[in-house]
């Protein structure tokens, strides 16, 4: 793949000012992952059109304002760059607890396409991917991918060119690897692979081996290419920073379709591989997860758990982990927000939270979007719910 180099973009908002609250936020990071917080972390990101006290932050990924679709971005590592350093030069402008980064994601397609799925570049959404099989037999015959395999490629072309063109000087987050189980089903197809849990148990353990084995080469080769650069690698693609050496994060979205006892089986094994090489499992959840307690809690060194509050009820994740791992808590996807806003999402949040120890609040729509009736944010009263309590 070629990438054709422009002058490098503008950091000059990367002031010494900037530069001592960013390490300021690590710092405060740092204790929170220790479990040694005393006030909840945050940070704010996009929060609806309408904003007093500061200007909306678009996502770099989800906006489809401007004149670059989704898909020229994502597309195109200048345009993508660009838009991200649009992103954290915004955020920048907030107080919180924010380590800005660089993420060369491209949603869910990485490990998929890496075993033969084909990718759909939808213009004004993240890709998607075909099933590369429908008979889980064929599992057999899966090749085991390289690295530049698939997209795989282009991610890792994107961290070198991200990283080259900033001269080290922001974070790499890990891309978008999803985690074992999600991206296995992806490559068999949701149905499928639901039902050969039951009938070809032996095949799914393979593939999701394999997958685990790439998962593990395909982070370590965009950490060494970070290093090459003297850059800070983070390994999660989900806020807030996580220190390199700490965890790994994992999406595990298809935790909801199966019970405790099947996951428990079928993929808290590959997460303690994970655990194991990275130092612990950062996990993220979109929907209703709350089944899985049990399982989760057999996994070694459960950094945290990234959640939305509109898809599992917070007040039992809350209960049962608060004070025991980091929560990061983020108000949900726009589907089924169940919030009269932002300030009643973070007041709600702190009034159910046991202790503030590990608690993160992520005072952000999860996907950039947000029906017209959403009401204006005002900073100053979540400021004043989060820098007080």
């Amino acid at each position: 793949m070629t990438i054709h180099t422009h002058l490098p973009p503008t950091l000059d908002f990367l002031t010494d000012e900037a530069l001592e609250r960013i390490e300021a936020s690590k710092a405060f990071l740092r204790s929170m992952w220790a479990l040694e917080n005393d006030r909840p972390g945050f940070q704010i990101g996009y929060v609806g059109p309408r904003l007093k006290g500061g200007r909306p932050v678009p996502s770099a990924l989800f906006s489809t304002d401007g004149p670059d679709t989704v898909r020229d971005r994502l597309l195109d590592p200048d345009k993508f760059l660009r838009a991200q350093l649009a992103e954290i030069e915004g955020q920048l402008a907030f107080r919180g607890d924010y380590v800005p980064s660089l993420c060369p994601a491209l949603g869910v397609v990485g490990i998929p396409s890496a075993f033969g799925c084909e990718v759909i570049w939808w213009e004004r959404d993240l890709p998607a991917v075909r099933p590369a099989i429908s008979d889980p037999e064929e599992i057999f015959d899966l090749p085991r991918p390289d690295v530049r395999a698939g997209e795989l490629g282009r991610m890792l072309d994107y961290t070198r060119y991200f990283v080259e063109q900033t001269g080290g000087c922001l974070p790499i987050r890990l891309t978008d690897l999803q985690g074992p189980l999600d991206a296995a089903a992806l490559i068999v197809g949701h149905n499928n692979f639901l039902m050969a849990m039951l009938t070809h148990p032996e095949a799914i353990h393979h593939l999701l081996q394999m997958v685990t084995d790439l998962t593990i080469e395909v982070a370590q080769a965009q950490r060494a290419i970070v290093a090459e650069y003297g850059g800070e690698f983070v390994p999660s693609l989900h806020q807030p920073w996580l220190p390199d050496g700490f965890g790994f994060g994992v999406s595990n979205d298809e935790c909801v379709m199966i019970s405790a006892e099947m996951h428990e089986e079928f993929h808290v094994p590959y997460l303690n591989q994970l655990s194991e090489v990275f130092g612990g499992i950062y996990h993220h959840s979109c929907g209703k997860w709350t089944h899985q307690f049990s399982s989760l809690e057999k996994v070694r060194n459960l950094r945290g758990l990234e959640f939305g509050a509109s898809e599992a009820p917070y007040a039992p994740v809350l209960e049962r982990f608060g004070g025991r791992t980091v929560l990061s808590c983020r108000v949900g996807l726009h589907r089924d927000l169940k919030f009269d806003g932002m300030a009643d999402f973070v007041r709600r949040v702190l009034d159910a939270a046991p202790t503030t120890r590990g608690l993160f609040i992520n005072v952000d729509i999860t996907n950039g979007i947000v029906g017209d009736d959403w009401p204006e944010t005002d900073l100053n009263e979540i400021y004043g719910l989060l820098e007080v309590s």
